[in-house]
């Protein structure tokens, strides 16, 4: 009877820590290409890029733009574990208009003296689905999730993305569109000129971005 409790009891164990495995086991591409890599971005395959938009009552701004740079580390075997940081230059922004481009740059709205910087720090990757993953292409969809800065305000953020990683000699190739997120001016402490906020300048911002880089 002791014999049989102290088996059930090691059966026990031995399932827990399967399980506990499991549970904390990665998504991941069944690529050549193994292992944990640094990609850093750069404009070889395509340009690097953040859009946003603005709809407001007396004024509508679509297609502006601002310079990206970054980096970040992927597991191959364990997409969960990305990590990373993307960083917008606000003195690339453009909107279309030179001298609203250089109200964007004042302190009563993004005071990019002060705060030169845009930036989201990826804490990990949730929601990991391997789209497809053959032929030395692997495609995956995800929500990163980290901490939006703008203006010297943090946030959380959790945004979709999509991952394009192409295994190519000498360095792999990694693509990432990231999906529509909002910002609102008012959580980040951007108040704007008298009036302006609300009627031609939406209270929130649309942005989106595409990424492209290759490993170290």
């Amino acid at each position: 009877m002791k014999t049989r409790i102290i088996s059930s009891v090691l059966a026990f164990i031995t399932l827990s820590i399967y399980a506990s495995s499991d549970l904390h086991a990665g998504t991941g591409f069944t690529l050549n290409t193994k292992g944990i890599k640094s990609i850093t971005l750069n404009n070889k395959v395509g340009t690097n890029q953040a859009q946003f938009s603005s709809r407001a009552p007396l004024e509508n701004i679509d297609g502006g733009t601002a310079v990206v740079t970054g980096s970040f580390t992927m597991d191959l075997g364990n997409l969960e574990a990305t990590t990373g940081k993307i960083l917008v230059a606000v003195n690339t922004m453009q909107t279309g208009v030179a001298l609203r481009d250089r109200h964007l740059q004042e302190k009563d709205w993004l005071d990019g003296e002060t705060h030169p910087s845009i930036t989201f720090d990826i804490k990990k990757l949730s929601s990991v689905q391997v789209v497809s993953s053959a032929g030395g292409k692997g495609v995956a969809k995800a929500m990163a999730e980290g901490t939006f800065t703008l203006h010297g305000v943090s946030k959380p953020l959790s945004v979709a993305i999509e991952i394009t990683y192409i295994e190519k000699s000498p360095n792999d190739l990694v693509m990432v569109k990231v999906g529509d997120f909002p910002v609102s001016l008012k959580e980040h402490g951007v108040g704007g000129r008298k009036g302006i906020v609300g009627s031609k300048v939406s209270e929130t911002i649309t942005v989106k971005a595409m990424l492209y880089g290759s490993t170290n």
